[in-house]
């Protein structure tokens, strides 16, 4: 795809923005809304005067971050996900094959794919005996191969942006809740203060191993998806799929 002067000039603005928002996602795991008001208004200033607008083509370009949203209606995946598609989706209106929006989310997501998968390899060949020890009183244990890794808790309780998928409950014996995500509504001390009362209480110690999953900064996997979906040569794959 050629690039006009104007949309390098898009280009640039979204570069620097997602590049912005990726170091406070990394960071803080958290994007003041009013980081993508710049770069929304010179896209959209830029492709109306252009004429770069039409019902079908920008219709596509925002379905990806309309499947974001209702994600982030649900609590699995935070709204600057869905900002930053958003972005992307109103500055890219044009495409040859693939709107850029959807390129960038499907690139984005291959990222968790790769540590779902590590997570697997780690926890059906490593820590297969560790995992084994669970005991689940609500929710399923098959789902940890797939989506945590072990940590003991006072790794846990030093830890930043982790969340328990076994949760320890109060029992004769250590019984814990396991569930397969996070609300990303939730705090991160409120686990930490439960389970730091069960240690008061005698029931669990700092060496019981729980299963963890990270807050995921997708809005640096999203910068990164845009740049490859960029590069992406798509006359290149019309030629491979015989469209053109």
């Amino acid at each position: 795809m050629q690039f006009t002067v104007l949309d390098l000039a898009i280009i640039v603005a979204l570069i620097a923005t997602l590049a912005y928002a990726s170091y406070r996602d990394l960071k803080y795991r958290d994007i003041p809304e009013l980081t993508w008001l710049p770069a929304a208004i010179i896209a959209l200033a830029i492709n109306l005067y252009a004429g770069n607008y039409t019902p079908i083509r920008t219709a596509l370009s925002l379905l990806p971050p309309i499947m974001v949203l209702i994600l982030a209606f649900l609590d699995m995946i935070g709204g600057a996900d869905f900002l930053a598609l958003l972005l992307i989706a109103i500055a890219h209106p044009r495409f040859i094959l693939f709107p850029i929006s959807l390129l960038t989310l499907f690139y984005s997501i291959l990222i968790p794919l790769a540590l779902v998968l590590l997570y697997f390899i780690i926890n059906a060949f490593i820590y297969r005996e560790e995992l084994s020890k669970i005991r689940c009183v609500k929710g399923k244990k098959y789902y940890l191969y797939f989506l945590g890794r072990p940590m003991k808790i006072k790794e846990y309780l030093k830890s930043e942006f982790i969340y328990p998928l076994t949760i320890p409950k109060s029992a004769n014996e250590v019984v814990f809740e396991c569930r397969p995500t996070f609300s990303i509504a939730e705090e991160e001390i409120k686990h930490k203060e439960e389970i730091k009362k069960l240690i008061e209480d005698g029931l669990i110690d700092e060496d019981t191993v729980i299963w963890v999953t990270p807050a995921l900064p997708h809005v640096a996997f999203i910068f990164i998806g845009y740049v490859i979906a960029l590069i992406t040569p798509q006359n290149m794959v019309m030629g491979i799929l015989g469209l053109t």
